[in-house]
């Protein structure tokens, strides 16, 4: 077998680890890393361009095997990433083996660790694999046991943000491992003001391990574990889950029609069963909440279709979307609103500027009014689109098209938008952006505090969730902007927020 053979025995996602080809690229090493290294070079880059090939997670686990120090800086890019690409990147793999594969390729670059360590704009579970680095060199005996003690004193005591965190449960994991005794009074304040999850570990275990003897039993038996990567072993915890993409066909999207199309059946002979956003049975045209829901007995109309009183496929495919959201499916019913607002695009009348129109909403017996769907996709938007970077992307694309679709939208349409837009803008790592939009937003409604809010807000409760780091006093600023010049500051919590924000000082 060839080293390009082995290679692309590693490009399928199949449950059986292919060990042949690995030994292969291991005897061939000077001639493999370059190719491993530039595989995740272009996954590293492109995040969410999915190329059905396993080889960039091969890459992960063998360059981590051999001891690659140059993919150490591989494995920090992608540990900066912004949380969304993070864990569509390398989803469980952060917390299963991302601190063995930085504390064997690190080559001594301590100081690179902790600045990720100490970085609060990267994920809390990044940082927490880089502090377990740390404790594998000191068991592996390249880090010195004693400087690693005071390094976790130190940040316990003054290097970690006043906040929630799992870097804290991390900094408090090692005190344990390491047996720090005279960190448990930092570890026990921590506890007091919340920033640890005693869900994960509770002060009580901590304090009586710290206790106890020495545990280098407990450092013994992980050196034992840690010293030997094999990727086979290692990866083979993910790839019993694979599936042989290569053989699947590609996924139909008109699938997802399937099953609200039963219930639409089913719920004409069972009146009982109808669903409160499918139509009303009366033949009203309207939603059956909106309509007969409160009768007890309810009129048929012999107009009425088989599948309902649906228009067109676009308004099938919105339809479907309330369907599985009444089933608890928000993920489902973004794929149904995308495909919907693509073929509600065809079907528009180009005349049209703006979605409250009454074209558009003959055009719709899904919903009562156009424009409220687009709402509705905003909110479910809103509410989901951080665990799904597909839908982030589709959403994107909307919030674009659909601001540009219709120049003479509502302004508080438009703004709508344009936050939804801000904060996917933020997932996908493109923070400069965002910033532009909300700033349009405070020009566009300069006597609404919603933009100050919103921009307030990103800069300093929520500006973990998108990897920033607080700006407070930016965001006391437009507080304070808002306080002057809104006259809906009441609405928007204003003075409540600017109470919050001393919790910071």
């Amino acid at each position: 077998m060839t080293l390009e053979q082995a290679l692309d025995q590693l490009r399928p996602f199949q449950p059986k680890v292919p060990a042949d080809a690995l030994e292969i690229i291991r005897n061939n090493w000077h001639d493999a890393e370059p190719v491993l290294l530039t595989e995740m070079d272009q996954r590293i880059d492109q995040p969410l361009e999915e190329d059905g090939s396993a080889l960039f997670l091969y890459a992960l686990y063998l360059c981590a095997e051999m001891q690659c120090e140059a993919a150490f800086e591989r494995y920090v890019r992608i540990l900066r990433l912004p949380n969304l690409l993070l864990d569509t990147l390398i989803g469980d793999i952060l917390t299963e083996d991302m601190n063995q594969m930085l504390a064997r390729t690190c080559g001594g670059r301590i100081d690179a660790l902790k600045a990720l360590v100490e970085d609060e704009t990267v994920n809390e579970y990044a940082r927490s694999q880089a502090l377990m680095a740390l404790v594998n060199l000191v068991v592996a005996g390249t880090y010195a046991r004693e400087e690693a003690e005071q390094y976790c004193a130190d940040l316990l005591a003054r290097r970690l943000e006043r906040r929630p965190s799992h870097i804290w449960d991390a900094a408090a994991s090692m005190a344990e491992r390491l047996h720090i005794k005279t960190a448990l009074p930092l570890i026990k304040s921590a506890y007091q003001h919340g920033w640890t999850d005693s869900g994960f570990q509770s002060f009580e275990e901590i304090k009586s391990a710290l206790s106890g003897p020495s545990g280098e039993g407990s450092l013994t038996a992980w050196r034992e574990k840690t010293a030997v990567f094999d990727t086979a072993r290692e990866i083979s915890f993910f790839a019993r889950n694979w599936v042989e993409k290569d053989n699947l066909p590609e996924p139909d999207p008109m699938e997802l029609l399937e099953e609200p199309r039963a219930a639409r059946r089913r719920s004409q002979s069972k009146t009982a069963k109808i669903g409160r956003n499918e139509p009303c049975p009366c033949g009203s045209g309207k939603k059956y909440k909106k309509c007969c829901i409160d009768r007890k007995d309810i009129p048929s109309s012999e107009e009425t279709p088989e599948d309902g009183d649906l228009l067109n496929l676009a308004d099938e495919w919105i339809a479907a979307g309330y369907y599985y959201l009444e089933q608890d499916w928000p993920h489902k019913a973004l794929t149904c609103w995308w495909q919907g607002w693509r073929e509600a695009q065809i079907i528009l009348p180009k005349s049209v500027q703006a979605p409250d129109r009454e074209e558009c909403n003959e055009l719709f017996a899904s919903c009562d009014f156009f424009s409220n769907w687009l709402q509705d996709y905003l909110l479910i938007l809103e509410e989901n689109f951080e665990r799904n970077s597909v839908a982030a992307q589709n959403g994107l694309e909307f919030c674009r098209q659909a601001e540009g679709r219709f120049p003479a939208m509502n302004l508080q349409l438009k703004c709508f938008f344009m936050g939804t837009r801000s904060s996917l803008l933020l997932a996908l790592g493109s923070p400069e952006e965002a910033f532009s939009v909300l700033t349009q937003i405070i020009e566009l409604q300069p006597n609404s505090a919603r933009g100050y809010v919103a921009l307030a807000e990103i800069l300093s409760e929520d500006a973990w969730r998108y990897n920033l780091r607080p700006d407070i006093d930016r965001a006391r600023e437009l507080l304070l902007q808002a306080r002057e010049k809104a006259t809906d500051c009441e609405d928007w919590d204003v003075e409540i927020r600017l109470e919050d924000l001393k919790l910071y000082e």
